[in-house]
């Protein structure tokens, strides 16, 4: 028997929300609404599964300033199953090229994170508190084959290696060498390119797709007049 009606949704909604004003329209929509601190996310809806929120002009500018991979690799890592929702009814409003910024939302879906598009705030709601209904079910609705029941989360350490594997040129052995060296995702986010080609079969170019697709700050990776440039061509290591 699923989750009685009468049984209000749960959503944790991270502190820098409050300001949008979507956990006034979730509450009218019936959910209990917490505040809290999110280590990742912008809405937490239960079964493991978290949702990040960008305006279309906010989706621009993490890009830009090279913060959107960070963030999203954290809300990989902190969940089974990530969500991000673009808000804005123009995609196009912002500096990146149309191209690009579609560039962008295929990679999103590439690294295994879920895409919703919203117009505006109250369909923002919507969509979360409509997520959170099907996340809280205790159990699958009837009239849903098996076929459509969410998937069991992977351990942690499977995730991990998934989410670095999605990197272009990162073997799952590849990416396993990495978690075995630094010991988690977040370490790996946080080492320095150098450190990178410490790791068997990190050679440059591995560490050059690491740092863009991480977007962590760029570094110089071509001849730069310091010919003992880890990352200076002729000193591949692959």
């Amino acid at each position: 028997m699923g989750r009685s009606k009468a049984a209000a949704v749960k959503i944790i909604v991270d502190v820098h929300e409050r300001q949008s004003g979507i956990d006034e329209t979730l509450a009218e929509l019936g959910a209990e609404i917490e505040i809290a601190s999110l280590p990742a996310g912008d809405y937490a809806v239960g079964a493991d599964t978290l949702v990040e929120r960008k305006r279309v002009l906010d989706l621009h500018a993490a890009v830009l300033k090279g913060r959107l991979w960070p963030q999203l690799g954290k809300l990989r890592a902190a969940c089974a199953f990530p969500y991000l929702l673009v808000e804005g009814s123009d995609i196009d409003r912002g500096p990146l090229h149309r191209n690009a910024v579609r560039g962008v939302c295929l990679a999103v879906i590439d690294q295994g994170i879920a895409l919703l598009r919203s117009g505006h705030q109250r369909d923002s709601a919507l969509w979360i508190h409509r997520l959170a209904v099907r996340c809280q079910e205790i159990e699958p609705a009837a009239e849903r084959p098996a076929y459509a029941q969410r998937p069991r989360p992977k351990p942690g350490e499977e995730t991990a290696e998934a989410l670095l594997a999605s990197v272009p040129g990162i073997s799952t052995s590849s990416a396993r060498a990495l978690l075995e060296r630094f010991g988690s995702v977040a370490a790996v986010v946080a080492a320095d390119p150098a450190e990178w080609l410490a790791v068997p079969g990190i050679g440059r170019e591995r560490a050059r797709a690491l740092e863009e697709t991480l977007h962590l700050r760029r570094r110089t990776m071509t001849t730069d007049g310091d010919r003992s440039h880890p990352l200076r061509p002729g000193h591949d290591p692959e």
